[in-house]
């Protein structure tokens, strides 16, 4: 048995303290190593839905960002798109309203009327999604979800219209609407897995 004096010194050398801070390091990246990577058939599911949609990285994060779990089924990933696009939507809408009230220039307020009333629009959408959804009827879920682009998609054309403001909200509209798809690819899974 060693001495206290030499245990102590032990302790106090830089290899113990560099195994010290390894074991650490091993124990801090697993709790933040994401569950959802190791369960393979969460991997596959994710992988099908984001490779439908424009921008696979942003799918695929949102995903990993917000899985609860290990393993998921299609409702869960579900679940997760309609809360992201409501969340989404819900924080864009607060965002125009914002800019709208602070402009004078007339071409700029009306491209923000016309995205405030857009995303009024996907908000209200969206919220009837997710009433839907936790009432168990997929069918009217998805068919919430899909008036969502043609009303999103007003918030980009008006934009592309002379006279031509700058646009404040291109990388909310670019998110919203990967959202939107990944909501309505998620929603298709699930109704066909239902059917």
């Amino acid at each position: 048995m060693a001495s206290p004096q030499l245990e102590k010194q032990n302790m106090a050398s830089p290899i113990y303290n560099f195994h010290f801070l390894l074991a650490l390091l091993a124990m801090a990246a697993s709790a933040f190593i994401h569950p959802a990577l190791s369960d393979e058939s969460t991997r596959q599911l994710i992988d099908k839905i984001c490779r439908s949609v424009e921008e696979y990285a942003f799918c695929s994060n949102t995903f990993n960002q917000n899985i609860k779990g290990s393993s998921v089924n299609i409702t869960a990933l579900t679940q997760i798109t309609i809360e992201q696009a409501l969340n989404n939507s819900t924080n864009t809408h607060s965002f125009i309203f914002g800019l709208l009230s602070n402009t004078t220039d007339p071409a700029e307020k009306n491209a923000l009327t016309t995205c405030e009333n857009a995303y009024r629009l996907v908000t209200s959408n969206f919220n009837e999604a997710t009433m839907h959804f936790f009432e168990g009827d997929y069918g009217s879920m998805l068919d919430s979800e899909r008036r969502s682009p043609r009303a999103q998609e007003s918030c980009i054309t008006i934009f592309s219209t002379p006279p031509t403001p700058p646009n404040p909200v291109a990388d909310r509209n670019r998110q919203m609407r990967i959202l939107i798809a990944m909501a309505v690819v998620t929603g298709m899974e699930l109704t066909t897995k239902l059917s």
